[in-house]
């Protein structure tokens, strides 16, 4: 770097800290706060889930400070153990959030951070909102920058850039300088990861990605404000994220030129299945085939996903993984179960994601006849479309094909739908108007004093 060239982290972190509300376009905010909606219900439908008691269950082992609240609990733990244990709420699922073009999970990092380093700042509403949204513009352009490299290469892109976002966020509600948050964002680079090894057995790694990322961010700027460095070119030095994970640096300067005046808040979809968005438009496909001819699963004789290479290995192999899964993140991740549950129940919900389900004879049958086909002739750049072609027993064949999944500019989600997730999401858990006041919180963020009403709404 020249001498008096700023870096890109020099840049991301004026822009991190100096960004203000009132510096969003309206419709961007109103459009976050739909987000984050969705996020908190998401978020507290994961709360008794098995792998958000293990990670309750080290965090109390390990125990730390009473700083931040464990969303759900009245307890607390310190601020990394927390952003942990609330960000692997978000993610646990794989029903948040997600920016397809730069195929990472914005919410699950950006918004547990916040909040969590919000509680213990005591920052106002406003100032939380601001940093999520400084967080949601970094992040997508992590993404869009990579180019789906990270995933070509095994690693997962939320895991890899997540502690970078993670560090925004916390120094924004934390009041640290640029010369910190550049430092951080410098340590992150030793410590930002995620494999994807969990696709071939369906371990439970990927629901902690976010959160490793907020706890390794919280380190970071600790040991920036004391005095340890990081390097200033992190993203696109020499031996920097892009040249060791992407291979080279191209697209890391288009992504970030037009920051704070391009928003990619407004491109974040919110997921209408709680599996790999890769999968979702095939799911679409074969609802809207049996809408439109009236055949069940029974009458189905076989059926072909045709899925560009990016998105191959990640949905549709191991094949014998993939087609007798064994844990829930199989299911996730597997093109011929969702298929396959999309037919027989006519819909993909949390509910379906049941061994029960993948156990089934006649769920198994149908998945040994629906095959997934590599063909990058289906791509649509920037999107997962779905490319579907199901024989009948009676002679038939249809052919489905959707460019733009729903939630999506194109295919948008309208906002009595994310209310109806929201709902759903936590009826079972929650009274009407438990619901409705977490929904009010929400709602008015921008306006309150702090998060504390939020944090305990989050409490049943």
């Amino acid at each position: 770097m020249m001498e008096n060239q700023e870096s890109l982290s020099q840049r991301i972190a004026k822009f991190a800290l100096s960004l203000q509300l009132a510096d969003v376009p309206e419709e961007v905010v109103e459009y976050g706060t739909l987000l984050l909606t969705d996020t908190f219900g998401v978020a507290m439908s994961c709360q008794n889930m098995e792998h958000a008691a293990a990670v309750k269950r080290a965090v109390e082992a390990m125990g730390s400070a009473p700083q931040a609240t464990l969303w759900g609990t009245n307890e607390k733990a310190s601020l990394p153990d927390a952003a942990l244990y609330n960000a692997s709420l978000i993610h646990g699922a794989d029903y948040d959030d997600t920016h397809v073009a730069g195929i990472v999970h914005p919410s699950a990092a950006v918004v547990s951070t916040a909040v969590t380093v919000g509680e213990y700042t005591h920052s106002t509403g406003e100032e939380i909102l601001a940093a999520i949204v400084a967080g949601w513009e970094v992040i997508t352009r992590l993404g869009i920058a990579a180019k789906g490299r990270f995933h070509d290469r095994g690693f997962h892109g939320t895991g890899v850039v997540a502690a970078y976002v993670a560090a925004c966020v916390a120094a924004k509600l934390m009041g640290d300088s640029e010369t910190v948050l550049t430092n951080a964002l410098g340590i992150c680079g030793s410590q930002a990861a995620g494999l994807q090894e969990f696709l071939q057995d369906g371990t439970w790694t990927k629901k902690i990605h976010p959160g490793w990322g907020a706890h390794s961010a919280v380190y970071a700027l600790a040991m920036a404000r004391a005095g340890f460095t990081g390097p200033a070119q992190v993203f696109e030095g020499e031996f920097g994220m892009w040249m060791t994970h992407c291979g080279g640096t191209d697209g890391l300067e288009e992504a970030f030129s037009d920051l704070g005046q391009v928003w990619h808040t407004k491109e974040i979809t919110v997921k209408l299945y709680p599996v790999c968005h890769m999968t979702h438009s095939f799911i679409d496909c074969m609802r809207a085939l049996m809408d439109e001819n009236g055949f069940t699963a029974k009458d189905i004789e076989s059926a072909e996903c045709r899925i560009e290479s990016r998105c191959y290995p990640i949905v549709c192999t191991p094949r014998e993984v993939k087609t007798r899964p064994e844990t829930d993140y199989v299911m996730r991740f597997s093109l011929p179960y969702v298929v396959a549950i999309a037919a027989e129940k006519g819909r993909v919900s949390p509910g379906e994601i049941d061994l029960r389900y993948a156990q089934d004879p006649e769920v198994q049958d149908l998945m040994d006849r629906i095959s997934c086909v590599e063909d990058d002739t289906k791509r649509n750049p920037g999107y997962f479309p779905g490319y579907l072609t199901v024989k009948l027993k009676d002679g038939r064949t249809l052919v489905k094909d959707q460019r733009w999944e729903i939630g999506t500019e194109q295919n948008p989600l309208n906002v009595q739908a994310v209310r109806r997730k929201f709902t759903d999401n936590l009826s079972a858990l929650y009274s009407d108007q438990q619901i409705q006041t977490l929904l009010d919180q929400v709602k008015q963020l921008r306006v309150l004093p702090g998060a504390e009403g939020l944090i305990a709404a989050l409490h049943r």
